[in-house]
């Protein structure tokens, strides 16, 4: 148990030192896996939870493509849906993590110096914005996502009564217009590095061309029902990746 203890201890204190030892911004390639979630802009829908596989490559210190694959069990109601999401890249340079902690630890008391003495919540502030300043890398991308969607609408069937006393039924839910799925993105994605692992979030603002997802309404006396769609949607993602 003490051989055991020793390695571990020795493990904790040499594991940074040799995070130190490698050059971050010499890896040009990052596998990374995660979870994620998405919603709409103009109304309350969203979506289960999101799976995503995705490889980046960058063919200069600051300049790359994105690739990956997304596979959401319900998306705005709508079942089975598989988006390949393609994107050019921009990124800064990998800060060591000393680099960061002076960064993150200055930025906290330049916070204090300007406005926090009088907040009341200066530590969780502080936290905050130390914890922000952390990251060891910022990207930024653009490009289109192609997908497929199998599932079918999700419409639901209600019963109201009209002035003149009848009962009537009402439609509502989304409509699907298509299968083929094809969306304009835009997106950050923020790193905190350890060692060769990172740490990612990343929200994303998707602009769908194809307009599969179409709000619908109607009762039994509506001529011309409601089939809004839907542009314009969000995604954040959370994941871990390897540089190699």
């Amino acid at each position: 148990m003490k051989r055991v203890l020793f390695a571990l201890i020795i493990l904790f204190i040499t594991l940074p030192a040799a995070g130190q030892r490698i050059n971050p911004n010499a890896f040009t390639q990052e596998l990374s896996f995660g979870i994620g979630a998405g919603a709409t802009f103009e109304n309350n829908f969203g979506s289960d939870a999101n799976y995503w596989l995705n490889y980046s490559h960058y063919y200069s210190p600051h300049m790359g493509a994105r690739f990956g694959v997304q596979y959401m069990p319900e998306y705005l109601g709508v079942e089975d849906f598989v988006r390949f999401p393609m994107a050019f890249s921009l990124r800064t340079g990998m800060r060591t993590p000393n680099e960061a902690y002076t960064y993150g630890a200055l930025a906290a008391i330049d916070l204090i110096d300007a406005f926090v003495w009088n907040s009341d919540n200066i530590v969780i502030d502080m936290f905050a914005v130390f914890l922000m300043t952390l990251i060891s890398r910022a990207e930024f991308f653009v490009g289109i996502t192609p997908g497929f969607i199998q599932g079918e609408d999700n419409i639901h069937t209600a019963w109201y009564t009209g002035l003149d006393g009848n009962t009537y039924k009402e439609y509502h839910g989304i409509n699907k217009a298509g299968s083929f799925f094809c969306s304009a993105d835009a997106g950050l994605n923020f790193s905190w590095r350890i060692w060769r692992f990172t740490i990612n979030m990343s929200p994303v603002v998707h602009y769908n061309f194809t307009e599969n997802y179409r709000i619908y309404s109607a009762n039994e006396s509506t001529v011309h029902p409601q089939n809004t769609p839907i542009r314009w949607l969000f995604s954040m993602n959370f994941g871990l990746g390897y540089l190699f």
